[in-house]
């Protein structure tokens, strides 16, 4: 086991100090799924996307993050496209309905990519944007691109009724 997590480690370029800690959380690694609440693996989906190489790509990339549930990560020089949503097989007790015939990128997911072995909420993305601003900076600060803030949207807010003057006041 210890030869799979430190290459694991080293490749992700997670710090050595953490690996003592990453040893101890996966005491038993065949066994991380009954750990591993809430599934964490079939609770979003990631797709490979091009590079963005000029404005219209970054602009498309700034539509789609500005949809809820939706992240955009670059790991390894790679950038990705994360959606957040559940697997229609996931039961209420966090385990697969399909398990017996689940489809092959389930049955290929291994410790070597688990989201378990995570540490303090971050998987070794050399850049993770979780929201249009995340993205709009990271633009500005790496790209000659130039783009105007977008209008926050208006906070609803309940009017306070006034008291309505009747005729004798």
């Amino acid at each position: 086991m210890g030869a799979i997590l430190s290459a694991h480690i080293f490749n992700d370029g997670i710090l050595n100090k953490d690996w003592e800690f990453m040893a101890k959380k996966l005491k038993n690694p065949w066994d991380q799924c009954k750990k591993c609440l809430p599934a964490k693996c079939c609770t979003y989906f990631a797709v490979e996307i091009d590079e963005p190489e000029n404005r219209k790509d970054y602009e498309a990339m700034l539509w789609q993050i500005a949809h809820k549930g939706v992240s955009i990560y670059i790991y390894r020089k790679a950038w990705y496209l994360m959606m957040d949503t559940v697997c229609t097989f996931l039961n209420k007790d966090n385990k697969c309905d399909i398990y017996e015939t689940r489809p092959y990128i389930c049955k290929e997911h291994s410790i070597d990519s688990c989201e378990y072995t995570e540490v303090d909420g971050e998987y070794g993305f050399t850049e993770h944007f979780k929201s249009y601003d995340d993205l709009l900076a990271w633009i500005r600060e790496n790209t000659n691109l130039r783009f105007k803030d977008q209008p926050k949207p208006e906070k609803k807010t309940k009017r306070k009724s006034r008291p309505l003057k009747t005729a004798n006041a």
